[in-house]
This record gives structure tokens, sequence and C-alpha cells, in this order.
């Protein structure tokens, strides 16, 4: 009886430790240190329970000390890294900068419902035609929050964001390997240009973000509008990035402090069985346990890097809608090879010389010796003032800065922004519903209109060029002497 109970511990034991997935390994820039824990192998147990600061199997414990932390990551291990697959197809649809056309079937009354009733956010049917290739029986919904009451504003306008979802109705339907796209109406960026450029910032720093396009839409035949395509953090980008999409992920809602008294309600959980959050949990906990100016233990549970090129990608581009700005979210946690990702969100309000509620602010000589913007403490920003205070973690993050700043600058003299306009300089003439109008949005393009897209990018980069030769020869001798 004794050894049929020892066998069958034995065989409990090796089923609890289980292994998280590899995360997908990012070639990182020469003048960076790559993160050493990406790619790590890690055991945690699912069902555990955090209980005051704690991962317990059940009830707390008197005496832990002999036993194994249920959290941890191994030493890396080259075999955990995944082979570089094929990229799916959608990835090249999206590649480059133009204007395809999306064309919806829909019955009468289920156009009209998504129409005037924005707010119920709910699915109706939809046969979806992408330039010339037909998808029968695709789910569609408004969806969005300040870019839904921009519309909903608007009443004559009827021109609510949407996203479509291929495999709704369907399993396993996609188009070109993607399950879900969102379409934005722009309401918040009169060039159309915004979430393009955001997303492309990240990309120069090697790091995955959503792909950006354009969409003519019809409905009926009838031309609705000109959107803005946008990849889903969803199943596809996951599985693109990641190379599996069933570990946690978490979507960031206002407030999304990841202070020691955040109410864990304002993270939206979109992926993962395991619905306890003990894993979020427990990088709240590691994040403020950090001595100020020390690593601690954060890269046991967390990507820094993915977090140091948020910070430079939103400075930069002053993105004031951010984790460092006034309202506290959009952004995703994504957890795979035992560290969560911190994946970006919504562009849109970037390269703008006003914050929240419309307030001015510096613009384009917004300081970005620290991320945060408007007026936010940074004891309100643990990842802020954690990591920041780190010498090498701050020192990487301008580094970062300087990069994006050099693109900027090619941007800038390229001409580029040029050829953008002649691209949808029509197809913006001809978008019924747009909320500015053609003589507005083709003034994006013109470098000296102040407020415009082109003339922030000019003036953004002249302004960081002189700030960061001040930043920087001081951050390196600060080293020195330390």
């Amino acid at each position: 009886m004794k050894k049929a109970f020892v066998i069958v511990l034995a065989i409990i034991v090796l089923l609890v430790s289980g292994c998280r997935d590899s995360v997908k390994n990012h070639v990182p820039l020469e003048v960076i240190v790559k993160n050493p824990n990406s790619g790590s192998e890690c055991s945690y147990n699912s069902d555990s329970e955090y209980i005051d600061g704690n991962f317990s199997d059940s009830e707390p414990s008197d005496n832990n000390s002999d036993s194994e932390p249920l959290y941890s990551n191994s030493e890396n291990s080259e075999n955990n890294v995944p082979e570089e697959r094929e990229e799916p197809e959608y990835v090249e649809f999206f590649k480059g900068f133009e204007v395809h056309t999306l064309e919806l079937e829909m019955e009468t009354k289920d156009w009209n419902f998504l129409l005037y009733n924005p707010y119920a956010k709910q699915y109706r049917n939809a046969n979806v035609i992408i330039d010339g290739v037909r998808y029968d029986n695709i789910a569609i919904k408004t969806r969005g929050n300040s870019s839904l009451s921009a519309y909903a504003v608007l009443e004559d306008n009827y021109r609510p964001p949407f996203k479509l979802k291929f495999d709704k109705y369907v399993d396993d339907r996609t188009f070109m390997g993607l399950d879900e796209l969102v379409l934005l109406n722009v309401s918040d960026d009169r060039s159309y240009l915004r979430e393009y450029i955001g997303y492309e910032a990240f990309r120069v720093l090697d790091l995955e973000a959503p792909y950006v396009t354009l969409f003519n839409i019809y409905a009926n035949g009838k031309l609705h509008g000109l959107y803005v395509g946008v990849e889903a953090v969803d199943k596809s980008f996951l599985d693109r990035v990641f190379d599996s999409h069933k570990h946690s992920l978490y979507k960031a809602n206002n407030n999304a402090t990841l202070l020691p008294n955040m109410n864990y309600s304002v993270f939206e959980q979109k992926k993962g069985v395991d619905e306890s959050m003990n894993d979020l949990k427990y990088l709240v906990k590691v994040l403020n346990e950090m001595p100020l100016g020390e690593k601690g233990d954060i890269e046991s549970i967390l990507d820094v890097d993915s977090v140091l090129k948020n910070f430079a990608a939103d400075a930069v581009l002053h993105n004031w809608d951010d984790y460092a700005g006034v309202y506290c979210h959009n952004y995703y946690l994504y957890m795979s090879g035992g560290v969560f990702h911190f994946i970006p969100w919504d562009m849109n309000e970037c390269c703008l010389i006003w914050q929240a509620l419309f307030e001015e602010s510096p613009g384009a000589k917004q300081d970005i010796a620290s991320p945060i913007t408007g007026d936010v403490a940074k004891s309100q920003r643990p990842l802020v003032e954690k990591l920041l205070a780190v010498e090498e973690y701050y020192s990487r993050y301008l580094q970062y800065c300087s990069q994006l700043n050099k693109w900027l600058g090619e941007i800038d003299e390229s001409g580029w922004l040029d050829e953008v306009w002649e691209i949808i300089d029509e197809h913006v003439k001809n978008d019924p519903t747009g909320f500015y109008g053609y003589w507005r949005v083709s003034q994006e393009y013109n470098k000296s209109y102040y407020g415009g897209l082109a003339r922030f990018i000019h003036d953004r980069n002249v302004y960081l060029t002189k700030r960061l030769d001040e930043l920087m020869p001081k951050q390196e001798e600060a080293a020195e002497t330390g």
C-alpha cells in the first residue's frame, strides 16, 4: 500500500511541473543588452492561490522553507527557442502603404443596427469582400471607447469603428491567417496615419507590434468611408509573435497602474484558463518590491526590454494616451517564456500638440527625461519609477529614444510623407463621412502648418536632437562616477 502511494505521488509531481512555451527570439540592437531571461523555461502552477504576497497551493503555510517556488525561471536553453517559421500570409498584405477595398454585404436591418445602436456592440452577420476575395458568414460589431463616443456626438455622420471576427461563425476561418481585424474611424486622427507611424516605431526597435493599413469600406455597394485597419492583438497576433496564444493575455483599461492597491478588475483577461490572475499579481508584487535603483527580481517575471521600448516610442512620439499618461491604459501583457511581455495598443493619439481633455501640451517640446506626461506623479507609475531608476535600464531607454529620433529625421528629410499624401489624396477627398474635411486633412502633411503631423515630426526631431545630446552625456557621467 505504501509503495502504491509513493508511485501515485510521483505521478502527481510529474504532472504538476509543466512548462510554458518559449518566447519567440527577437534580434536585439547592437547597442542594447538583451534581456537575459528571454526564452527561458519556467514552471508555474496555474491552480495556486495568491495569498498575502505569496503563492500557495491551498492554505497559507507557516513553514515553506523546504518547498520549491511555484514561479521560477530555469537557466536559458537554446532548445527553448522555437525555430523560425514562415510569416502568415496577411503580413505581406499589410506591408507597404496602400489603400485596400473592403466591401460589406449585409441585411439592411443588420447594417442599420450597427449604425443606430453603436453602444450595443453586438455582432451581426456579413459577407466580406477584400480586394475582390470573398469571405462569407463573417461577424462584425461596433467597438471602441472614445472613438465610439466621438462618433455618437456627430449623429448625422454614422461612422462608428468596427471589429471583424472571421472565425466566430466558422471555426478556423481567417483572412489570410488573420482572425480579427479592427477598423478605426480616425475620429482622433486627422492624418489617417498616426496609427501606422506609431506601430512602425516599435518595429524600428525590433519589437513586434500590430500591422496597419487603410481600407475604403463599402456597405451594400455604397462607399461608407476611409478607415484605418489594424491587426487585433488576439490569436493570430500571439501565434505570429510568440508561437502560442494559450497563455495569459491581459488588456489594460483605465487606471491599470500596477500599484499594490490596484483594482485588478481594470484588467480584462483575454486569454488563459486560470482566472485567478496569480501571474499578474506576482508581477505587481515583484515590481513594487524592487529596491529603488536595483533590478531586484524583475527580470524573472517581466521582459524589461519590451517595456523600455514602449516607453521610448511613446515618449519620442509624444503618445500621452498610454501607461505613463493620465489614464494609464492602452497596453497588453502576455505571458510567454515565463515572463510578461508588454504589447502596445492604440497609437492614434501620438504626434499631437495636445493631451488629455484637449489641454495643450508642450507638443514637440515634451521632455523625454521621463516618459510621463500630464499631471502624473512618478510614484503612481511604478513601471516608470522602478525601471528607469536602474542605471542600465535608463541608459537603454535613452538609446532607444536616440534611435527613434534618427528615424524621425529620416522621415522628415525623405519626402515619404509627401508620397503618402499622394496615395491617399483622392481617397480623403471622396470620403463621404470623414470627420474633418479634405483641407484640414491635407494640412497634416504641410510642414508649415502648426499642429499638423509633418510639422510635429520636424519640430520633434529638432528638439530631441538637442535634448538627447544633453541627457546622454549626463547619463554617461553618472555611470562613470557611480
